[in-house]
C-alpha cells in the first residue's frame, strides 16, 4: 500500500484503487457507500418505502409520475408531497402498503389530493379482492385514488392489471410497473435539464441501482407459459378463450417494448393509444385476420412513428412506417433519390429494409417492394423499379418495412419476445430515426 502522505496527489479515477490494493476501479466501487441497500431482497415494505421516499425527495420524478395520471396540481407553487407506509385503517383489518398526500400552502397547508398505495414484488400479482377492500376503505375515508405497483405491465397508467374490479363506487385506479419507474428515472437523468439538482441526480441513480439489483423486480422476458399451446391452437381455430389468453400475454409485451426502446435508445417511445381500450382493438384484429398491430411513436414527434405487426397465420413479425418526401413539388424519381440519401450514412441493413411507393388518390401500395440494396443499385443505373408513371408524377408517400420470419420460434415464449424487441430496436434506429 502506498504511503498516506502521497494520497493528496493521487488521481481519483485512475489511481485511487491501487492505493488500497484493488486490481480495478470496479473493485473499489463495490465498497462505495449506498443510499439504498444493494443486493437480493424480498422485503415488499422496504421496496415500497424506498420508492415513496424517492418520490418525495426528487421534484422532477414526482412531477413526471403524477402528471402521467393527471394530477396537474403537482406543478403548482407551494405544493408539497408527503408519503407514508403501512398506515392501519380504522377497522384495523386493511393495511395499504402506502399513502401519498399532496398539500398546498406553506404556513397552513391543506390537503388537495390523496392516494392509497398497494404494491407487490416478485411473481405476486395485484389481487382484485384486495383492491375491492381498499376501494371500500377509500370510500369510508373519502379517498378515491388507488395506485398499484407490481411487475405486471399495462398499456397506460390509467389501466389496472387486476381483473373484475367492483365498479360500484366512483374511484380512480392507477398502475405503475417497477420497470416503468426504473425507465422513467433513467429518462429524466438522460434528458438535458431533466433533473437540475445534483443531489437529486444522485438519489435517482441510487434508486435505479437499487431496482436493478432487486431480486423481486424483473423485466417481461417471455410470454405466458401456455403461449405455445394457445398460438398453435389459434392458427387452427379461434375462440374467445384463446383470444383472451393471447391478449393477456402480448399486451404486456408491447408495453415492455416501449420501456426497452426508451431505456436502450434514449428516445422516449410511447404506445399510440386510441379511444378504444387496447384489449378491444386487439380482439377486433385477432378475430378478423389473426393479426395484432402495435403503433409506437416518439414523444414530441407524432410523425416519427411505426407499427409492429404480428401475423399468427404466417408466423411473421414486421415493422413498418410511412414517409413523405414532398418538398418543392419534386417528381417521383427525385423523391426516391432523396429518400435513399437519408440512408447513405448507415446502410448496414440494406438487404433487410424494403421500400414501396404509394401514389396520390391511392391508399394502398402501388408497386412491389424493393430492397434498399436494389434501389441503391437502381440509382446507379438511373431508374427506380418502384417508380411507375402510370400512377402519376409524384409519390404520395413511401412505405418502409422490415420483416422477420420466426417459423417455429413464433411459438417459443422467450424467443418471440427477444425477436420482437430486437426487431423494434433495429427498425427504430435504422429506419425511423433515419427518415425523420
Amino acid at each position: 500500500m502506498a504511503r498516506l502522505k502521497t494520497l493528496s496527489k493521487v488521481k481519483f479515477l485512475s489511481e485511487l484503487h491501487q492505493i488500497f490494493g484493488f486490481e480495478s476501479e470496479d473493485e473499489l466501487e463495490k465498497y462505495k457507500a449506498r443510499l439504498f441497500p444493494i443486493g437480493k431482497t424480498t422485503d415488499e415494505n422496504q421496496t415500497t418505502s424506498i420508492f415513496l421516499s424517492t418520490l418525495s425527495a426528487v421534484k422532477e420524478f414526482r412531477e413526471d409520475l403524477l402528471l402521467q395520471i393527471g394530477v396537474k396540481k403537482i406543478t403548482n407553487r407551494n405544493m408539497s408531497l408527503h408519503t407514508y407506509i403501512e398506515i392501519p385503517s380504522i377497522n384495523k383489518e386493511d393495511r395499504p402498503d402506502g399513502l401519498i398526500v399532496l398539500t398546498s400552502g406553506l404556513h397552513n397547508p391543506v390537503v388537495v389530493w390523496v392516494a392509497l398505495v398497494e404494491s407487490k414484488i416478485g411473481n405476486m400479482d395485484i389481487q382484485s379482492e384486495q383492491i375491492d377492500r381498499y376501494i371500500q376503505l377509500g370510500k369510508e375515508l373519502e379517498i378515491n385514488n388507488i395506485i398499484t405497483l407490481s411487475n405486471q405491465l399495462v398499456s397506460s397508467p390509467f389501466e389496472t392489471p387486476a381483473e373484475n374490479i367492483n365498479k360500484k363506487y366512483k374511484f380512480n385506479l392507477f398502475h405503475w410497473s417497477w420497470i416503468s419507474l426504473h425507465v422513467t428515472a433513467g429518462r429524466l437523468l438522460n434528458c438535458d435539464g431533466g433533473v437540475e439538482d445534483e443531489d437529486h441526480v444522485y438519489i435517482l441513480n441510487e434508486f435505479r441501482r437499487y431496482l436493478k439489483s432487486h431480486s423481486g423486480i424483473k423485466n417481461y422476458t417471455g410470454m405466458e407459459k401456455n403461449w405455445k399451446d394457445i398460438t398453435i391452437d389459434f392458427m387452427e381455430k379461434s375462440n374467445k378463450t384463446l383470444v383472451d389468453e393471447i391478449i393477456k400475454s402480448y399486451k404486456q409485451e408491447e408495453k415492455d417494448i416501449c420501456l426497452h426502446l426508451t431505456e436502450d435508445t434514449g428516445y422516449y417511445v410511447k404506445l399510440k393509444l386510441a379511444s378504444k381500450l387496447r384489449e378491444v382493438l386487439m380482439k377486433e384484429t385477432l378475430e378478423k385476420n389473426k393479426t395484432i398491430c402495435s403503433p409506437f411513436y416518439l414523444d414530441g414527434d407524432i410523425n416519427a412513428s411505426f407499427v409492429l405487426e404480428i401475423n399468427f397465420i404466417t408466423r411473421k413479425i414486421s415493422c413498418l412506417t410511412r414517409c413523405k418526401i414532398t418538398d418543392n413539388n419534386i417528381k417521383a424519381k427525385a423523391q426516391t433519390t432523396r429518400l435513399l440519401n437519408c440512408f447513405m450514412t448507415d446502410i448496414t441493413s440494406e438487404d433487410e429494409i424494403i421500400i414501396g411507393a404509394i401514389y396520390p388518390k391511392r391508399s394502398s401500395l402501388n408497386s412491389d417492394y424493393a430492397t434498399l440494396s436494389q434501389l441503391l443499385n437502381d440509382k446507379e443505373e438511373g431508374f427506380y423499379r418502384i417508380v411507375n408513371k402510370d400512377y402519376g408524377d409524384t409519390i404520395k408517400e413511401f412505405e418502409i418495412k422490415i420483416t422477420d420470419d420466426l417459423g417455429k420460434d413464433f411459438h417459443r415464449p422467450q424467443v418471440i419476445v427477444s425477436r420482437l424487441e430486437n426487431l423494434a430496436k433495429v427498425f427504430l434506429e435504422k429506419v425511423v430515426l433515419v427518415v425523420n
